[in-house]
């Protein structure tokens, strides 16, 4: 029987490796931690936004468009768009608890855990995969992707628990790892999500794309004595957003961008909003009104929110502190519409994979893409593990690519117009060395070899992101990143692993720096402003940057490349 191998086990790790199941393929499954338990997926808000319940395909393509900032890629949202209705019927099979509503559905939540609104997804998705016996394996860190005539063979890892290397052979391999919110120092993402999935690609041989968009989440609090964490941008309906010098900014920018409502600010907006509490930030601080909403309104619609405060100093009682928290990262590996990687054998699906986002999410959109696109990977790594050829995805930089394809529905969107590339600058497009491939013996050589502890260096990496790739970059900062990026790449050799936690975040750190190796090349490219990059020395968005920036491995160097610009 063909086995395929599934890295990662949130939304779109384990619909794949269900749907896989239900074709018939010996799956396993495998993650750092047990399943669903260290996912972006469980701390969802449980909202998928798609075209259901009387909003059209049409309608939803265009929502996520224009908020993608017209840098989708049209064959991906197509599919998109007018596939995603197919997930509610997976999802009531897969015995998910859900109610559908105009334009998506939302997850019902488990009481006893309110933060956690994805659990509902994740355990109907675990228990219908373990009923139709796909193999779950934790503790193990994928440390290479095996190949052999440049076709997939494997997966390398390490049981970081018993310090041991592990080699697993497949038929083929499906990326769902998520994206690297763990590179940020402030995020609503868990500390696995450290741009694993990344690394895999690009040291396999595929090339990811717009790494330099990163979404933050504009309502993001620091709470006294309490965890940090954010609330729905919905509350500026009910509570004022105030720049240090007491104006209420936010309502005011979102009345002239024609956005009604908080809860359409939170759907369509985000990147917006994130920039201007960031650009007034540097002046001070922003404050969140919390003290305009009612005690019994705390209470009863953001109750778990509420109990993370001191009891001495309820939200109802005085403002809070407000700043963007990293969120999700729109860009990532380059794919095909059934999930192909450019590599036989790979697929990949979720957070991890770049072009259907843009340069900006749509609220809701993570979750049905991860469901999606689990599907429809799933399906083309069946055929792949049955014999059947399934075409590799095109990176346009370096392989010919078919343009001007009839779409399959109507008004298809724009594709490039075969316009000469702008003569850009070239600034930031040197190659960049990157750190050197290890195999899990590799790994396991640093025990008590090095200098520098583990924990220290991600401190320093949260630090670097910090300081240069947050919300509002600048170029002049950007260019004294570069060496600084470097040294820290030359640090990852130098970690002295001591126990099995040391081991499994000197294996994470690589990703980490990767993660923020392309986002810094990537945001030093980009000399415009558009969706979630912002550029204060380039402040408004240029349709001749309306292109992809890819980046991939060119003899052990990170090598930039720009796409041509699209009509």
């Amino acid at each position: 029987m063909s086995r395929v191998i599934v890295i990662g086990q949130g939304a779109a790790g384990l619909t794949a490796s269900l749907a896989l199941a239900q074709e018939g393929i010996a799956v396993t499954s495998i993650s750092q931690t047990r399943p669903g338990s260290a996912t972006c997926t469980i701390y969802a808000g449980g909202g998928f936004t798609l075209p259901v319940d009387g909003m059209l395909p049409y309608e939803h393509r265009k929502m996520t468009y224009d908020t993608g900032r017209h840098l989708n890629v049209p064959e991906l949202l197509e599919v998109f768009s007018f596939e995603s209705p197919s997930i509610v019927r997976f999802l009531e099979d897969a015995k998910v608890p859900f109610r559908l509503r105009r334009g998506g559905l939302g997850l019902r939540r488990d009481p006893g855990f309110p933060l956690l609104g994805g659990k509902a997804l994740i355990d109907g998705l675990q228990a219908a995969c373990l009923n139709h016996g796909v193999e779950f394996v934790s503790n193990l860190a994928a440390t290479r992707i095996l190949t052999r005539d440049l076709a997939v063979t494997g997966v390398e890892c390490i049981d970081y628990s018993k310090g041991e290397p592990v080699t697993m052979t497949a038929d083929a391999v499906v990326l769902a790892t998520g994206g690297g919110g763990a590179l940020y120092g402030r995020t609503d993402n868990p500390q696995r999500i450290t741009g694993d999935g990344y690394r895999l690609a690009l040291d396999a041989g595929c090339h990811l794309m717009d790494m330099e968009f990163v979404q933050f989440y504009p309502m993001g609090f620091d709470i006294p004595r309490g965890a940090h964490w954010f609330v729905d941008l919905s509350i500026v309906d009910i509570a004022r957003v105030t720049a240090p010098d007491g104006r209420e900014f936010l309502k005011e920018l979102l009345t002239q961008k024609g956005i009604g409502s908080g809860r359409e600010a939170n759907l369509l907006a985000r990147d917006i909003c994130s920039v201007a509490i960031a650009l007034e930030n540097e002046k001070g601080h922003c404050l969140l009104h919390t003290e305009d909403v009612p005690e019994e309104v705390w209470r009863r619609r953001f109750g778990a929110i509420a109990r993370m405060f001191p009891a001495s100093n309820p939200p109802w009682k005085a403002p809070v502190p407000l700043g963007p928290i990293q969120h999700y990262f729109p860009g990532g590996v380059l794919i095909g519409d059934e999930g192909q990687t450019e590599i036989p054998g790979l697929f990949a699906c979720g957070e991890v994979t770049g072009g259907v986002d843009g340069a900006n999410r749509v609220g809701g959109n993570a979750l049905t893409n991860c469901v999606l696109f689990g599907i429809r990977s799933a399906k083309a790594v069946a055929r792949h593990a049955k014999g059947e050829p399934v075409e590799p995805a095109l990176c346009p930089t370096t392989a010919p690519r078919l343009n001007g394809r009839n779409s399959r529905y109507d008004a298809p969107l724009p594709t490039n117009s075969g316009r000469k590339p702008y003569a850009t600058e070239t600034e930031g497009l040197s190659p960049m060395n990157l750190p050197k491939a290890r195999s899990s013996h590799q790994w396991l050589s640093l025990w008590r070899s090095g200098k520098v502890a583990p924990s220290d260096l991600r401190s320093r990496l949260k630090g670097f992101s910090g300081r240069y790739l947050m919300p509002c970059r600048r170029g002049a900062l950007l260019l004294d990143a570069a060496q600084e990026i470097q040294s820290l790449g030359g640090l990852l050799d130098e970690q002295a692993v001591k126990d099995s936690r040391d081991l499994l975040l000197a294996v994470e750190n690589l990703g980490l720096w990767y993660t923020a190796a392309m986002v810094f090349k990537g945001a030093l490219i980009r000399q415009e402003s558009r969706g979630a990059h912002y550029r204060a020395d380039f402040p408004t968005e240029n349709p001749l940057w309306q292109r992809h920036i890819y980046m991939g491995n060119s003899g052990g160097s990170l090598e930039p490349t720009l796409g041509e610009p699209q009509s």
